[in-house]
């Protein structure tokens, strides 16, 4: 239960840490991270509300924090290796999301996916530091 609260409040606060960085450089630039971090219209024909699309992120984060948080608890020797594969991971899913998104979302190419790689460090760094101060 413990891995659940823990890592429920780490994976809202890094989750809304991600949207708002991504968001706020859509905002400022051309490249569309917040819609590539939000885009899920290739799971169905449905077209979601942006609500929804925000709160699939953030299930999504929650999910990563418990499963980090349980290995930071259980197996503290696999924990930096697995935060590093978790955010291999998502840096690769700049370019599934891309390939799979149905809508064309512009992200410049290296330039974006460098923007998207360091946004994502910045996640899994705030994951590690709320992990280490004992949330």
């Amino acid at each position: 239960m413990k891995y659940l609260i823990s890592g429920t409040v780490t994976g809202l606060i890094s989750g809304m840490f991600l949207f708002i960085v991504s968001a706020a450089i859509e905002r400022l630039t051309e490249l569309e991270l917040m819609t590539l971090l939000l885009n899920i219209d290739f799971l169905t024909a449905h077209e979601f509300y942006f609500v929804t699309e925000v709160l699939f992120h953030l299930i999504t984060s929650v999910i990563i924090a418990v499963l980090l948080k349980f290995i930071f608890v259980n197996f503290q020797k696999f924990y930096i290796p697995a935060l590093v594969f978790s955010w291999m991971l998502t840096s690769a899913l700049f370019y599934v999301l891309d390939y799979l998104s149905i809508e064309e979302i512009n992200l410049y190419g290296l330039q974006g996916f460098n923007v998207w790689m360091f946004i994502h460090l910045c996640y899994f760094i705030l994951i590690f530091l709320l992990h280490k101060k004992g949330f």
